[in-house]
């Protein structure tokens, strides 16, 4: 059973297509959504909370009751995995392919990142 989602987002369109996702897994069981944006650094912080609550918004209005919003400064992939320790959600959703850099190409994404280290089932949506 899926009760609560953990739902990492960038606000590109692979995390648009996760957060549909998301919010389809969380309308057929019932679960709690918990929005999280990782930001580097510290000036983004605005944007970063209007990320949340946009991407918030749209899984209410895709029929998600429960959701709740985190921004965390940090590297993403700590700030993912350690959000996942924390939180012992059942599933971690995030996209395929984010706004990183052309060095998170030759480097590793994110996403692969999380899926080697998260402590909890993911699903990463392309």
């Amino acid at each position: 059973m899926i009760r609560n989602i953990l739902l990492a987002t960038d606000g590109s369109e692979p995390a648009d297509r996760a957060a549909a996702f998301a919010a389809s897994l969380a309308t057929s069981y019932g679960a709690k959504v918990t929005v999280l944006h990782a930001f580097w650094p510290s000036s983004r912080v605005h944007q970063a909370n209007a990320l949340v609550v946009k991407v918030a918004d749209r899984l209410r209005e895709m029929g998600v009751t429960d959701v709740e919003t985190e921004v965390v400064e940090g590297p993403p992939v700590s700030v993912i995995t350690e959000m996942a320790a924390a939180s012992k959600p059942d599933l971690l959703v995030m996209g395929a392919r984010g706004m990183g850099t052309w060095q998170g190409t030759i480097l590793g994404s994110v996403s692969m990142a999380v899926t080697q280290r998260a402590p909890c089932p993911v699903l990463v949506v392309k």
